[in-house]
């Protein structure tokens, strides 16, 4: 139930920000929503165009506080919907961010919390190249064996082979430990030959047992490493309240180079699961024809919209040429493509935002 990008005419914003003044308490009704995102709240009587988040439905109601008021703009921002844990030195939305996920508040917790989402991408393409020639050299060769080709992620096999590389990765690495006290002798053996397949148990290995260490940049790398793998788990399928949310950096292999890639979605609950018929799916990668490309898409009900933001200009045939296949496809999964826009990636600062685990958390009304 998030609301961002609220927008108004100048001079109802000039009135308002002459009637609120700044840490005032307001409450905010969503009043309409279309399957494009958009919608429109009430604030005091008053009807204002917004953008609303995929899981925002009509009838919510939250309180706000005016935030910052400045020559034509203000910002409302969304009260946390928890206390403020004392004696734990955490900025208001990193504590935001943690209670949501349902995470014990810790430094070590929130240092990789905050540097996951802005760490270098390009890391494994750097480590291949600075552990070639030493002991360790086995252990990245192995990596990229786990990490599945872009040429293979067929129509029919590809969700398959991006989950089993997750698995191979380790990102359920303690879960799956967890769940070894629940198995028979003879799973339980299966189970710990199978976690030690594990790209996270190899680097456990390593420096634990000090394997192929030869110095302390060695030892550096891989444990940059490993917090990064850490990171990564504990944004994946995370949130503890009305909505899921998934931050992913997916490597994949685009002749035989690391192409990475940037993965965000929020939704809806949907028991146990994320709901795929409400939600936001955020997905930045490198290409060798655009460069870097983002999809910014919504799902909602049976229709999908989406912008493709790229640094450059998108030719109009290209897309004119992909946009029946891209139909086609969407069809199949059982949503209608209702609309398709582009932008700069450079100038969207919200979606970059997005892939970075920041949610909208207020109001934000500008002429």
């Amino acid at each position: 139930m998030e609301v961002g990008g609220i927008l108004a005419p100048g001079a109802a914003i000039s009135t308002l920000i002459k009637q609120w003044h700044q840490g005032e308490r307001l409450m905010v009704e969503v009043v309409q929503k279309t399957a494009e995102g958009t919608g429109t709240i009430k604030v005091q009587g008053q009807n204002l165009s917004a953008l609303l988040e995929s899981t925002t439905t009509v009838g919510d109601k939250f309180w706000v506080k005016v935030g910052n008021v400045s020559e034509g703009s203000l910002l409302l921002v969304r009260e946390p919907l928890v206390e403020k844990l004392a004696g734990i030195p955490v900025p208001p939305q990193q504590l935001k961010q943690l209670t949501e996920r349902g995470l014990p508040i810790n430094q070590e917790i929130i240092s990789l919390l905050k540097s996951f989402p802005t760490a270098n991408t390009g890391l494994l393409s750097t480590l291949l190249t600075s552990l070639q020639g030493t002991p360790l050299e086995g252990l990245m060769m192995n990596l990229r064996k786990a990490i599945p080709k872009w040429e293979g992620l067929s129509e029919n096999t590809g969700a398959e082979k991006l989950v089993e590389c997750l698995r191979k990765l380790g990102l359920n690495y303690e879960q799956r430990i967890q769940n070894l006290m629940t198995l028979d002798p003879q799973a339980k053996e299966v189970e710990k030959n199978s976690l030690q397949e594990t790209f996270k148990f190899a680097l456990l290995k390593a420096l634990q047992g000090q394997d192929g260490l030869v110095n302390h940049d060695s030892e550096e790398i891989l444990t940059n490493l490993l917090q990064k793998l850490t990171g990564q788990q504990l944004w994946i399928k995370t949130g503890a309240l009305d909505n899921a949310y998934l931050l992913l950096h997916l490597p994949l292999l685009n002749q035989e180079q690391f192409v990475p890639t940037q993965i965000a979605i929020e939704s809806a609950r949907n028991g146990g699961k994320m709901d795929e018929q409400h939600c936001r799916v955020g997905i930045q990668m490198d290409t060798l024809q655009l460069g870097q490309v983002g999809i910014d898409a919504y799902f909602y009900e049976d229709s999908v919209t989406f912008r493709v933001l790229t640094d450059g200009h998108l030719p109009t045939q290209l897309l004119e040429e992909a946009l029946p296949e891209t139909r086609t496809q969407f069809a199949k999964l059982g949503f209608n493509l209702t609309k398709i826009e582009t932008g700069e990636l450079g100038q969207n600062l919200e979606f970059q935002n997005f892939l970075q685990g920041s949610r909208r958390s207020g109001v934000d009304i500008q002429r």
